[in-house]
């Protein structure tokens, strides 16, 4: 059953696991440097939550397929104690044990923290199709969970207070915890197209490169665009402007155009996104007038939420019906995982060797390189429209 009770319970898990996220990547690296690590191993651990994320996802969802029963309920008693696994590990940290213990307790966080949101998504996405509610009004709480959370802790714990971020984590990660324990029960999966066997179509490997190169394409951005924006002269304030604006374009898409964008074939939508996203990078290369650098952050309604929308709905339609998690898995380890991975490694090295403008031509290039495999994909469009 579908309640309307839990589809809260998605709201709520969504708000939580990116609130998390908002306190991770600003915070995690302010924490570990307050601690007395030095940059090189700070970095070694922040890697390692990107490694986690290549590993984690497809692995977790293949054990679940092939061992669990079928349903949602073995997903969210998963994702229950997975969520609460991770709270304790986080609270670990204020031990401060030697380095190599506190190595693999970041890394056995990073694993399951990393595996849990595919397992979410492919619940959200199932609701979705069954046309019970749009994917994007779930996900949407997530983007607002990310931006309530990183300005909360922006403003409380670089102060005097960054000793607690173990603490905010683990609460974050009850709430996660608790979310699961509502969680939707089996849903019907109606007439809507999905493919039966056990072998994934090709179509579902195209979506797997096109999703890691339009997350390697990010690179530069996620790793190094409020870099460039310091370097071009902007203040801290209008930097953070910049981000809430295009997380303001991303929550606009999901509230307004999911529906629209689950019901228009994949392959254009995709291609569109990544056709948008070469766009947003060469213009961020070559424009550095604020109203342009402002026009092109609303690109990230296409680069990101378009896309991800678009690219999750058809992981969902591709997978075999007996590897749906493990599917969601290889869809969040090769973009989120390995390409964020790639790209942003690759796109340090390129800044500080050549520049970052060249950094952002880079970019450009990847995404457009994504186009055809996005046009391959045929198959994932469904027979009827949601609502």
């Amino acid at each position: 059953m579908v309640s309307t009770a839990s589809l809260h319970h998605l709201r709520l898990f969504y708000a939580a696991y990116f609130g998390a996220m908002g306190l991770i990547l600003p915070f995690f690296p302010v924490f570990l440097s307050a601690s007395g690590m030095q940059v090189g191993l700070v970095g070694m651990f922040t890697g390692l939550l990107s490694l986690a994320k290549v590993i984690a996802p497809p692995w977790t969802g293949s054990v679940l397929d092939r061992y669990a029963s079928p349903g949602a309920h073995h997903v969210r008693r998963f994702v229950l104690y997975a969520s609460l696994t991770a709270s304790l590990l986080s609270v670990s940290l204020v031990f401060a044990p030697p380095i190599w213990p506190l190595l693999c307790v970041t890394f056995g966080f990073g694993l399951l923290w990393a595996a849990v949101l595919p397992l979410a998504d492919g619940i959200s996405v199932t609701v979705s199709e069954a046309a019970i509610v749009e994917y994007g009004h779930l996900r949407l709480w997530g983007s607002l969970g990310f931006v309530a959370v990183s300005l909360a802790a922006g403003k409380w714990l670089v102060d005097a207070h960054i000793d607690a971020f173990p603490y905010g984590l683990a609460g974050l990660l009850l709430l996660m915890a608790l979310a699961a324990r509502g969680f939707p029960d089996d849903v019907g999966y109606n007439d809507w197209q999905t493919q039966e066997g056990g072998r994934y179509p090709a179509a579902f490997f195209f979506l797997l490169a096109a999703s890691f190169l339009m997350q390697a394409s990010h690179g530069a951005y996620y790793g190094l665009y409020s870099l460039y924006l310091m370097r071009l002269g902007y203040s801290g304030m209008e930097i953070g402007g910049a981000w809430v604006l295009g997380v303001l374009a991303e929550i606009l898409l999901m509230w307004c155009g999911s529906r629209a964008v689950q019901n228009a074939d994949p392959a254009w939508v995709l291609s569109g996104c990544l056709l948008l996203a070469a766009l947003r990078w060469l213009g961020i290369g070559l424009l550095h007038q604020w109203y342009w650098l402002a026009l092109l952050q609303l690109l990230h309604a296409a680069s990101f939420a378009a896309f991800h929308v678009a690219a999750i709905t058809a992981v969902r339609r591709l997978a075999p019906s007996s590897r749906h998690a493990a599917a969601q898995g290889w869809y969040s380890a090769a973009g989120f995982g390995l390409g964020a991975m790639v790209g942003i490694t690759g796109c340090g090295m390129i800044a500080q060797h050549i520049g970052f403008p060249q950094a952002f031509f880079v970019c450009m290039g990847i995404a457009l390189l994504g186009v055809p495999f996005a046009m391959k994909l045929g198959g994932a469009r469904r027979r009827n429209r949601i609502y």
